[in-house]
């Protein structure tokens, strides 16, 4: 890239105002730089970097040793001053590099997020996608596990890849050729971790500190290696579809629904299957990116679902490895992947929807659509379906809350086609939970459709998410 010819997807921040708080390395220059927290209470307009690294798992709040970090109690002794070796290793190594980079302020979430103080860590959460999205640079610890690691003072090992080739020299001697059969895909720590999935995919540019070589890669240039001579990589995550908001033009990707749909099922089954310390943050951690869809697809998005998609994307389920033992209905209905924790993945793109949204909002999600009873079909039909439920013991809920075990229904999606052409029908197992609300239980497919020539449609209502 060069300052005549900027890349066009990689200059979205038409505002560089600072986040609320960010860390102040010191200026460009100075040969005793001072470091101490600075809250932008004017609004100024500067360029910042953004760390993105594994926390790792913290001590317990007993312990004689604990992490620096922003809480009430210290805000006005950052202010003040910050004991560079107060710090952990890797926000340690970040400041070096900023520093390095010519950049005088870095935000990290440790201390820019007050973490004992939930208004203040729901505030700064709603504005990650912008503090991502507007940072210059995120440098990325992908190698380092802990907090405490660093990710500067790692020992890099020469990459040597799997197939050898022995050949005869000129000298009599045998050498060792090692061959690459594919790109290389990191294996990256940082890549496991829920929090740091939108990290990556909200911001433009990232300055990757991986395990064989020093990467880079932004929103118009594919991951590599910053020489540009280095291995040829893999990067097996899906990038979002930026575009320009102030001046209304349209994405390069992501125009048709089917894109749309592809790709946050791609984002959900991505995200899933990494790792939360705290299962809570289910939606939390990856509120960054729905924010930003939001504005790009003019849609709203409820626990997890767009609403302009809703029917379709009601197809999720739990593999059967994967099934959880309990729901959190807390956190989320049981509609909803969140109400689940580990991995979600997705039957297929519905070819044709059957069930109808009739009202759909935070609180109640109503249905028209067309529903069997478990018990009312023969045997010789009940081999035509296939259940796929939510839990290892689907009762247990039940049981749990101190009601009986009832009877499930059946309720249609809308049918997907095969790769063999022939279409199959997609639904819900639902148990009534009372006044027809329905709780669901798992996902279902139908080989066989004439099951449903007799079913009528009807108006019910999914069971919202239980309160306290």
């Amino acid at each position: 890239m060069s300052p005549e010819k900027p890349h066009k997807h990689c200059q979205y921040s038409r505002d560089t105002v600072l986040p609320t708080r960010v860390l102040d390395v010191g200026k460009p220059g100075d040969p005793h730089p001072a470091l101490k927290l600075s809250v932008n209470e004017t609004e100024t307009n500067a360029p910042y970097l953004a760390l993105s690294y594994c926390w790792g798992k913290q001590p317990k709040p007993t312990a004689p040793v604990q992490p620096l970090l922003l809480r009430r109690d210290t805000l006005q002794d950052l202010v003040g001053d910050i004991k560079l070796e107060s710090l952990q290793r890797s926000i340690q190594d970040a400041i070096f590099v900023t520093r390095k980079l010519g950049f005088r302020y870095l935000w990290v979430d440790a201390l820019c997020i007050i973490q004992d103080c939930a208004i203040d860590k729901d505030r700064e959460i709603s504005q990650m996608a912008s503090i991502y999205k507007n940072a210059a640079i995120t440098i990325a610890a992908a190698c380092s596990e802990h907090a405490t690691d660093g990710f500067l003072s790692k020992r890099i090992t020469p990459y040597r890849p799997d197939h050898q080739l022995l050949i005869s020299m000129p000298s009599c001697e045998r050498a060792t050729v090692y061959l690459a059969v594919q790109a290389y895909e990191p294996d990256h720590p940082l890549d496991r971790r829920g929090w740091t999935l939108q990290e990556f995919m909200l911001s433009s540019r990232m300055l990757i500190f991986s395990d064989h070589e020093l990467l880079w890669q932004c929103k118009e240039i594919e991951l590599r290696g910053v020489t540009g001579r280095g291995l040829e990589y893999l990067q097996p995550l899906e990038a979002l579809p930026w575009t320009v908001f102030d001046n209304g033009e349209e994405p390069d990707f992501g125009n048709l629904d089917s894109d749309k749909i592809y790709l946050w099922k791609t984002i959900v089954q991505q995200y899933t299957d990494r790792t939360l310390t705290d299962p809570e943050d289910r939606l939390r951690a990856i509120q960054g990116i729905v924010t930003e869809l939001e504005m790009l697809w003019r849609d709203t998005n409820i626990y997890g679902l767009w609403e302009k998609w809703f029917i379709q994307l009601l197809t999720w389920y739990k593999p059967g490895n994967e099934r959880e033992r309990k729901r959190c209905l807390r956190r989320a209905p049981s509609w909803s992947w969140a109400s689940l924790n580990g991995v979600i993945l997705y039957e297929g793109t519905l070819w044709t929807e059957d069930a109808k949204v009739k009202s759909l909002t935070v609180s109640a999600a109503e249905l028209t659509c067309r529903m069997l009873k478990e018990d009312e079909i023969s045997d010789e039909k009940c081999d035509t379906i296939s259940e796929r439920p939510d839990l290892v013991d689907p009762s247990a809920e039940f049981r749990q809350r101190g009601l009986q075990e009832r009877a499930a229904d059946y309720l249609l999606l809308g049918t997907v086609k095969g790769n063999d052409g022939v279409e199959k029908g997609i639904g819900l197992l639902v148990v009534d939970v009372g006044a027809r609300v329905y709780r669901r239980v798992g996902l279902v497919v139908f080989t066989d459709m004439t099951l449903w020539t007799v079913a009528k449609r009807r108006d019910i209502t999914l069971e919202p998410k239980l309160r306290g």
